[in-house]
């Protein structure tokens, strides 16, 4: 079905005002586009952009018909099959489009023109009536192509009788659009009725171009400076925050979208149309205009916001040489409306008008470029930029073919690539089309509830049409009768069980609870202050955070006498599933998986996704290691990460991309400089590119053109980023610290091999059970050694996949600072280290644990571990390598101790277990609030099983600093004038309270000895 658009729809306007609107859509008002080139390079050419964009989308799910386009026709009459052979053939002939297949050539996609592509026709010979015939197509129209040996068109006829046929064309998106269907259409007409009469054709002339032309020509011509002024202005339409439609789907997206949709016929009757039209005319508006400003303002209405984003579809053709050419030429504008200032349904309209009037000017920008640059937020659906929108059609109507009458077959394949859309055209004079919702967003009762306030909307909006869009009336039925019901709950109260319960059933959901899971239902109700739990409700759904789940396991330890690790609450975070881990617990097992399975999952995890390959990527340039130009930072708003920008910036001439978790751009740079200003660090920010995305989804969270894009500009990566939880399971890390490690190195090894420097963590050498010794820099720990938690099971996978990146030829060097302490120049630490909440948790308690005299441990100024870093990656010598960042001089925990004491801290010494008993306690008083980030703390109560102890952790750093030789790169004396400028930054920023006394230990606070 051709799909004009919104430019082809002028019906309204006066013939002067549609002679100056054709003008002006020709670009009478702008230079003159040049002439499309033919190609040099005969049989292959570049993708489009628009190709390259829907050809990713099709690697990631493969053999899915996604983007297969169909179209049915009726034939009545005496069909001559070998005529419509031959003009099948002479389509496939004509346009290169068809006859294209697509390879990867040293990485990258390529179009490869085939001379001769043989005709996908089958030809049924038995007659099927119709409703055996539709199910015979839709099945059809299912069948994948194989984009790599083509054909990607492919036709099916079907015999309803001996002078019926049903004819069904099926062709991947990749080679065509809708208005390539009305032309193939069109030519098929022409060339069968040449055929049948034994001529050439009437009116067909050479193609001057074809689609690979237009698509090498998009890109030569896109780029630099004629790319930036297009980029510039949707920039500044298409700003932050882009409004979601979210609000008004009754479910949440989930994964990718499956195209399926429900639709309902939408109809505007004689007058209401007629009034429709003389209402966009009287304000120089088109019907299009029209309906989208309705449109939208329904959007207004059932979303509550005043900023809106819906978009349409042109057909990207604006060069005549064009016109007559089968391609993926279609392009999606974005159409911003504000709704501000409570607007008559006037107003809409003229703010519609020239937002479109301002998109028109600009609608050969490529959506797939401007998506990469915006990196809008991640909605998961095949449009980045909106998710609703306005199309215009010419549905096909009666046609002759020869001596054959051409009508429609409607075989009710429901599909679209929008959330909500609303398709129109123009019969009889009357506006008809229909709406349509996808099936994974929307109930049918919504689409329907939708399309009759839409067509209640515009009979009332003709007749009222300066009334305020906030007072219009969208239904004769009262709102409230589309209000959801409340959903049924099925609770355990404190409370006697309702009459109708079995005998000894809990709650009005009939389940009777074992004793363990009623005392876990009575400890979450006291935690949660809530008086019923659902007993397969999450925890973490309900109010529950990992401080109160401390809380949780504290209480049930004195009821149930078993201690559990925290990170059995995050795997069991039901009543029932908890109550379960407690009873093996009892057995002897203290988590909620078996062991044997965990150490297949990390074996399973720590193999290299296959498709990450060096074989045909450019070797890297070792000239540009020492002075890169453009680098990938990842965890940039991280207290290393942060350190690494400040000191990248600072001794490199290099642009820094920082991916920082967002939605969007504006709140990515929001995120970083939040996170510059609580490490109190200044950086300039003229070479800082933000690049928002997220470790935890493919392609780090960019599109496809945007993640290329990346992968092409990119000269080094430093992967600091990471998502650390002391408590969490490794469930819940591994898509971050697993799966974003891989994707970094799927960016390093794409188009040209880039160096990786991974920031890792010293706990991937501890041995589970094993007393911590030394450890080397060349250690390893087998999978069913390591630590029980989930983070450092989830880095220790991330590590053997780096292993696994550097045998097939990846260069990357392995990081694993110490313990960091705080700048060594400013004393900005991080309050969230679970070192500096311990010294918290000792002054609020005013009690210390006593490890004896001779307990010392790693404290490393972050600077330092920044400054090395930095330095070995711009060593060649030294890539490849793996380097512990840590401080040659340990610390005396003593003389910390010390410092507090000279600070003014009383504090006490105290057994480890009595301490630890004391946090225990001071979790449970706090009732059911708490602060959060005390959880490194109160996790010492229940988290750390199988974990080392204190001061236990010690690096070999023999190999870092002999790679260190000669560097200016010196590692500050961790005394105590350094010591009390982190305890007056910790004081300063209220991590620690006050001191409320005077120094005890006889030490004066300008002594300086450790």
């Amino acid at each position: 079905m051709a799909t004009p658009g919104p430019l082809t729809d002028d019906a309204g306007l006066s013939a002067t005002k549609r002679q100056l609107m054709e003008k002006w859509l020709a670009g009478g008002g702008r230079p003159q586009t040049p002439t499309i080139p033919r190609r040099a390079r005969a049989h292959t050419a570049d993708l489009s952009f628009a190709q390259e964009r829907l050809w990713f989308l099709a690697q990631l799910h493969p053999g899915n018909p996604y983007h297969n386009m169909v179209e049915a026709i009726r034939l009545r009459g005496p069909l001559d099959r070998t005529a419509l052979r031959r003009a099948l053939e002479r389509i496939i002939a004509r346009h290169e489009a068809l006859r294209t297949v697509f390879e990867v050539h040293e990485g990258e996609p390529r179009q490869v023109i085939l001379d001769h592509q043989p005709l996908a026709l089958d030809t049924g010979t038995r007659f099927l009536d119709e409703e055996r015939t539709v199910e015979l197509l839709r099945a059809e129209s299912q069948r994948p192509f194989d984009l790599t040996r083509g054909p990607l068109i492919r036709f099916h006829l079907a015999p309803l009788g001996p002078d019926e046929h049903v004819l069904m064309v099926t062709m991947h998106h990749l080679v065509g659009d809708g208005m390539s269907m009305g032309i193939l259409l069109r030519e098929l007409y022409t060339f069968y009725e040449a055929a049948t009469a034994g001529r050439e054709p009437f009116g067909v002339t050479e193609l001057a171009v074809q689609y690979a032309d237009f698509a090498e020509w998009q890109r030569e011509t896109l780029r630099g400076e004629e790319l930036r002024k297009r980029l510039d202005h949707w920039c500044a339409v298409l700003h932050e925050p882009l409004p979601g439609l979210d609000r008004l789907a009754d479910r949440p997206r989930r994964g990718p979208s499956s195209l399926q949709a429900v639709s309902r016929s939408f109809s505007l009757d004689a007058s209401v149309s007629a009034k429709l039209r003389a209402l966009a005319r009287d304000h120089q508006a088109t019907l299009f205009m029209a309906l989208l400003a309705g449109f939208t303002t329904l959007m207004h209405r059932r979303t509550g916001g005043d900023d809106i984003v819906t978009g349409s579809v042109v057909h990207g053709r604006d060069q005549p040489e064009l016109e007559n050419v089968i391609g993926f030429f279609a392009n999606t504008l974005a159409l911003r409306t504000d709704f501000s200032g409570s607007p008559a349904f006037t107003e809409v309209l003229e703010r519609v008008r020239l937002t479109c009037l301002e998109a028109y000017a600009h609608r050969d920008t490529p959506i797939e470029i401007l998506a990469a640059e915006l990196r809008p937020g991640r909605n998961g659906g095949d449009n980045p930029l909106f998710q609703a929108a306005v199309v215009g059609e010419a549905p096909a109507g009666a046609a002759r073919m020869g001596d054959l009458d051409v009508g429609p077959f409607d075989f009710g394949l429901d599909t679209s690539e929008f959330d909500l859309v609303l398709h129109y055209w123009e019969s009889d004079g009357r506006v008809e089309g229909g709406v349509r919702g996808s099936a994974d967003l929307f109930d049918p009762e919504s689409v329907d509830r939708l399309t009759a306030e839409l067509e209640h909307l515009f009979a009332v909006v003709v007749e009222h049409p300066g009334q305020p869009v906030a007072t219009l009336a969208l239904t004769t039925t009262p709102e409230s009768a589309y209000a959801p019901a409340p959903e049924a709950a099925s609770a355990v109260p404190d409370s006697e069980p309702p009459a109708s319960g079995p005998p000894g059933g809990d709650g009005d959901s009939g389940c009777s609870l074992t004793p363990t899971e009623r005392e876990v239902a009575a400890v979450w109700r006291e935690v949660l202050g809530q008086r019923d739990i659902d007993p397969h409700e999450d925890f973490f759904e309900i109010g529950g955070h990992s401080l109160r789940a401390v809380r949780v396991l504290l209480r049930l330890r004195e009821r149930l006498g078993v201690d559990l690790p925290v990170q059995a609450f995050f795997e069991a975070p039901t009543v029932s599933a908890l109550a379960a881990v407690f009873d093996r617990a009892r057995g002897g097992a203290a988590h909620a998986s078996d062991p044997g399975e965990d150490t297949a999952a990390l074996l399973a995890d720590a193999v290299l996704d296959p498709e990450i390959s060096c074989r045909h990527s450019v070797p890297h340039d070792a000239a540009r290691l020492a002075a890169p130009e453009e680098i990938l930072l990842t965890g940039a708003t991280s207290f290393l990460g942060a350190h690494l920008l400040a000191r990248l910036l600072a001794v490199t001439e290099a642009r820094v991309h920082c991916l920082v978790d967002a939605d969007g751009s504006g709140e990515a740079e929001r995120a970083l400089n939040r996170a510059l200003n609580r490490y109190r660090l200044e950086v300039p920010t003229d070479r800082v590119a933000v690049v928002p995305g997220s470790l935890r989804e493919p392609r780090l969270g960019l599109s496809p053109i945007a993640f290329a894009r990346l992968a092409g500009t990119i000269d080094v990566i430093h992967h600091a980023g990471c998502e650390a939880g002391l408590a969490e399971p490794y469930a819940r890390l591994r898509a971050a610290n697993a799966g974003g490690t891989t994707e970094v190195l799927r960016l390093a090894a794409r188009e040209r091999v880039k160096p990786v420097h991974y920031v890792s963590s010293p706990g991937v050498l501890l041995h589970r059970g094993t007393e911590p010794r030394v450890l080397r820099e060349d250690g390893r720990v087998h999978a069913d050694s390591v630590l029980p938690s989930g983070y450092v099971r989830s880095r220790w996978v991330a590590e053997e996949l780096v292993d696994a990146g550097r045998k097939l030829g990846l260069p990357v060097s392995v990081y694993r600072p110490g313990r960091l302490a705080g700048d060594s120049v400013t004393g900005a630490g991080d309050p969230a280290s679970a070192f500096w909440q311990f010294i918290r948790a000792c002054a609020e308690l005013e009690a210390v644990p006593d490890f004896g005299p001779d307990t010392d441990f790693d404290l490393v100024p972050v600077d330092y571990v920044a400054a090395a870093l930095v330095e070995l990656s711009l060593r060649p010598a030294a890539l490849g390598g793996t380097y512990h960042l840590a401080h040659p001089v340990r610390t005396r925990f003593d003389a910390v101790i010390q410092r507090l004491r000279a600070t003014g801290y009383r504090l006490t010494g105290t057994d480890p277990d009595q301490w630890t008993r004391l946090v225990a306690a001071d979790v449970l008083a706090s009732g059911t609030g708490g602060d959060e980030a005390s959880l490194p703390v109160a996790a010492l109560t229940g988290a750390s099983h199988g974990m080392p102890g204190f001061g236990s952790l010690r690096l070999d750093t023999t190999g870092t600093l002999t790679a260190l030789a000669g560097a200016t790169v010196h590692c500050p004396v961790v005394d105590g004038a350094l010591l009390d400028r982190y305890l007056d930054h910790l004081i300063g920023t209220g991590l620690l309270p006050p001191p409320s006394g005077h120094g005890t230990s006889g030490t004066p606070r300008s002594e300086n000895r450790i």
